[in-house]
């Protein structure tokens, strides 16, 4: 019957076309795994991600994304910018499944109106809820190093909408 064909069938995770560039190069395997080299441009529905290194695994519906260290200025370029709707996160490292839109972000930094959240740990949850742990909120322009800011152990945020913290130290 129908019913039973379509439930042996192995289901797609992925619903949408993922649209990729690369500057450099791309390197799809048959296990389903791409890898995409320099300056690397992946979108997929309202979310899009440009990074100088970025693997996607097809069957887990998973990302991943990195920038490199040129070890000649040592500098950091290529790191991941990730874009959702309005909101953009510009992080050090990251994965991300685009099935269930969660994702896990190393050193993410958000703009929150004239200021900016600088987390160590961040987990991006349902309805755009952010968890943080080791985070930062300032208004200097110097995320790496701020020369003041707010400490926060712990916090939940909502882009545009809301930042709860546990102990918070000046």
């Amino acid at each position: 019957t129908p019913d039973t064909l379509q439930s042996t069938q192995k289901k797609q995770s992925i619903d949408a076309r993922i649209e990729y560039t690369s500057a450099d190069s791309m390197v799809i395997m048959g296990n389903g795994i791409a890898h995409i080299y320099g300056d690397g441009d992946l979108r997929y529905k309202s979310m899009e991600l440009t990074a100088e290194y970025i693997r996607v695994d097809m069957d887990s519906s998973t990302l991943y994304a990195q920038g490199i260290l040129d070890t000649i200025d040592n500098e950091w370029i290529g790191k991941p910018v990730f874009s959702e709707g309005e909101e953009s996160y510009e992080t050090d490292e990251i994965i991300y499944n685009l099935k269930t839109q969660k994702g896990f972000i190393v050193n993410a930094i958000t703009e929150q109106g004239d200021g900016y959240v600088v987390a160590g740990k961040t987990k991006k949850v349902d309805d755009d809820v952010l968890m943080m742990a080791a985070g930062k909120y300032t208004t200097c322009d110097q995320h790496d190093h701020p020369h003041f800011y707010i400490h926060m152990t712990k916090a939940k945020v909502k882009p545009g909408e809301y930042i709860a913290t546990g102990p918070a130290y000046l």
